[in-house]
């Protein structure tokens, strides 16, 4: 049975093409539309560009969020707030926004030399790649492991990262 996916357009252009690009295999019919779009054809709605948008309608949207929820929630730049307050360890959060739930968090580390761009750089890597696994399994109804994700054969530690260490 073919699914649909609405995803609602955004600045966030990497995260969309992440996404379309994920479904092209898959038997689903996706759409990149505007907020204002009738999104009653959908059985899933995804929101891409890291806000809260109360004019969407749906019974079932999934949102991101570039912090560990609920850690710099509201928050007008969030990377930056989390960054400046000095945090060791951000993430990534896809949540339920329709049930305000959270569905999957990955974090990332940030170091003592990391700067604000690269920061930035690795949750937009981050959320390309677990955002699309996260939408997928909601859409289906199944299990995701981020493991599978991340995990590098030519990674030394065995850590099951990223690995970018290397």
């Amino acid at each position: 049975m073919v699914k649909s996916l609405g995803i609602v357009d955004s600045d966030n252009k990497d995260i969309i093409f992440a996404i379309e690009k994920h479904f092209v295999s898959k038997d689903a019919d996706v759409k990149v539309v505007s907020a204002d779009f009738d999104m009653s054809e959908f059985d899933l709605v995804v929101q891409t560009g890291y806000v809260n948008s109360d004019e969407i309608k749906h019974p079932n949207i999934l949102n991101i969020y570039p912090t560990l929820l609920p850690a710099f929630q509201g928050e007008e730049n969030p990377i930056l707030a989390s960054y400046l307050a000095g945090v060791k360890v951000s993430g990534i959060t896809v949540y339920n926004e329709s049930l305000d739930k959270i569905l999957a968090q990955y974090p990332v580390l940030i170091g003592v030399d990391t700067s604000i761009g690269e920061l930035t750089d690795e949750l937009s890597k981050i959320a390309q790649k677990i955002y699309p696994v996260v939408i997928e399994s909601v859409l289906y109804d199944k299990v995701f492991d981020f493991g599978v994700l991340f995990n590098n054969s030519s990674c030394k530690s065995n850590c099951g990262g990223c690995g970018g260490c290397h």
